[in-house]
């Protein structure tokens, strides 16, 4: 198979990751170009990759035939608009979630994709973390039956700066949209009625751009299943992501809040080790997901984790976030 030549749009540190992964981890990947509207940001990159060239206009990254392939870790805002400019370009497409904060944009963004028969993959990498994989397979083989609840838990160990929490969707669609995702994957189903409660419980900075730091959700899924999900900004221990899959002959517990199996005793007590961010908890899971996404381009494949994904896990932030304001459980 011949190689795809690649370019990431933006250099924030999910970004940084995804390009470096590209210029050296994955079969079958070359990294050509990356773009930042930061040229500080792209100075740090160029001087560990000298060879890949560096642009602060995205579109020059796009216009470029040397690119078959890119990968969009913008911000949230921008993800519709350049996805759109992706397609239209004839690139592959592989972006961060969420999709867009509009439904309509997002939809219009499915009709294009559909109208050009066009690759986009969505970044829910958690789908590619070997645990999940996992739980996803016993699940799937029937050994522990079939699912009746679902509990998820995001925790963030703090406040993100606020210029991010302005325009990255709030809690509900930027870290919850995870577990909205692997409630759909793990279930089956979709959900039809939503319930969310939460508010701002340290972080009273997150007012002013209309955010929140705990939510707690709960949802009912066509097919009878509960899930129960809380999001957090507030785990001062560490970054802790859990999800238990509750089923009719079994269960199924994945994730580790321990990053390693170590404990350390002394006179004040019994110390652990926690996860300290994402990148850590999940970097295998982000590297999983790329070459997924070479591996299908070169092969012609459907992607794993499409536009339809993106766009029914929007739906459920929408709804929640409606629920959220409400103070009552509303349909999805």
């Amino acid at each position: 198979m011949k190689r795809i030549r690649c370019g990431v749009i933006g250099l924030g540190r999910l970004g940084f990751r995804h390009a470096a992964n590209l210029a050296g981890s994955i079969p079958g990947a070359e990294l050509t170009a990356v773009s930042d509207v930061s040229s500080k940001a792209l100075e740090l990159f160029t001087a560990s990759y000298p060879s890949v060239a560096g642009f602060t206009d995205y579109h020059d990254v796009l216009n470029s035939k040397d690119i078959d392939a890119v990968v969009i870790a913008s911000s949230t805002t921008m993800h519709a608009a350049m996805i759109t400019d992706a397609i239209n370009a004839g690139k592959a497409v592989f972006c961060e979630k969420p999709l867009s904060l509009n439904l309509d944009e997002a939809l219009a963004v499915q009709e294009l994709a559909a109208k050009k028969h066009a690759f986009v993959q969505l970044g829910f990498m958690r789908r590619f973390d070997a645990g999940y994989a996992a739980a996803k397979k016993k699940i799937e083989s029937g050994d522990i039956g079939t699912p009746v609840s679902l509990l998820g838990i995001s925790r963030d160990p703090s406040c993100p700066p606020i210029e991010f929490a302005k325009s990255s969707g709030g809690l509900i669609l930027d870290l919850c949209v995870h577990d909205f995702d692997l409630c759909r994957w793990f279930t089956g189903s979709e959900a039809v009625e939503i319930y969310a409660r939460g508010g701002i419980v340290r972080y009273k900075e997150l007012e002013a751009v209309g955010d929140i730091d705990h939510v707690n959700i709960e949802i009912t899924f066509a097919n009878g299943v509960l899930g129960s999900l809380e999001g957090s900004r507030n785990s001062r221990y560490g970054y802790d992501v859990r999800t238990e899959v509750v089923c009719s002959e079994g269960a199924a517990f994945i994730g580790n809040l321990q990053d390693s199996p170590m404990e350390v005793m002394d006179a004040s007590g019994i110390h652990k080790n926690t996860v300290d961010g994402f990148l850590g908890r999940f970097g295998q899971a982000y590297l999983e997901e790329l070459r997924r996404f070479i591996h299908d381009v070169q092969a012609g494949n459907a992607p794993c984790v499409g536009i339809d994904d993106g766009i029914a896990a929007l739906k459920l932030g929408i709804a929640a976030n409606a629920s959220l304001r409400q103070g009552k459980p509303v349909p999805v």
